[in-house]
């Protein structure tokens, strides 16, 4: 069933094409009209997943696997046993719980890495973080401060995307723009400043306090990656 809640609307989606349908289809929904612009694509890290693969075989180490992305919950999934004998799994959020597609344990309150890692249940077996090869670090910093035992692999990296001077003059033109990462910021930032004519909806804190690192104004930020969360927030800037 369609609504007209963002009727005459333009609206620029920037995460990469395989995780905006969804997205899409609901805001097309909603009356507004929707285009896909991705900042970034999703990579193989350096070692070409080689240190990834090394740790997914030896699962069975660890008592929990805690994922900080959706990509990174989606490329663990597979390796995932649905017996009861597997690692029991924690995730940033409810985007991130999605992708496993295996029961999660553990979801903080706020769906940041460092409420993650401060609100973890504390454990004496090992913990594996699986994230993007460009992280901070925060979790398994504040991880091991706890005195908690914790691996680290990159499961895949970011790449920025090269836009074109007509897809520019399209998300500065859009009426809302929704960015998802600190990367896609970057991305944005590097090659076009931090200008945008329209309302930015920004997904996490985050990406939230890169964009404001950058110079970029945001106009909402949406607590959850999840589709109900972004329309909120995009709803919001259109109230």
């Amino acid at each position: 069933m369609t609504n007209n809640t963002f009727s005459g609307k333009r609206i620029v989606i920037t995460r990469p094409r395989g995780q905006s349908k969804d997205l899409q289809r609901t805001i097309e929904d909603s009356g507004a009209v929707c285009v896909v612009i991705p900042l970034i694509e999703i990579a193989q890290p350096d070692d070409e997943g080689f240190a990834f693969e090394q740790a997914m075989r030896n699962l069975s180490d660890y008592e929990w696997v805690v994922c900080t992305s959706a990509n990174g919950a989606s490329r663990v999934a597979p390796y995932l046993s649905h017996s009861a004998s597997g690692p029991r799994l924690a995730a940033v959020g409810s985007a991130t719980a999605l992708a496993f597609t295996h029961d999660v344990e553990f979801v903080p309150p706020v769906a940041t890495g460092a409420s993650l890692a401060k609100e973890f249940p504390v454990t004496s077996g090992k913990i594996l973080v699986v994230q993007a090869q460009e992280t901070s670090g925060d979790v398994v910093r504040i991880l091991r401060d706890r005195n908690m035992d914790v691996d680290e692999v990159a499961a895949y990296k970011t790449v920025h995307c090269v836009l074109t001077d007509l897809q520019v003059g399209e998300i500065r033109s859009a009426d809302a723009v929704v960015v998802a990462s600190g990367s896609a910021v970057r991305s944005w930032c590097e090659q076009a400043g931090p200008e945008m004519n329209g309302k930015v909806v920004a997904i996490g804190e985050p990406t939230h306090r890169v964009a404001a690192e950058c110079g970029m104004t945001i106009s909402a930020v949406a607590r959850e990656a999840s589709t109900p969360g972004v329309v909120a927030a995009l709803a919001g800037v259109f109230a």
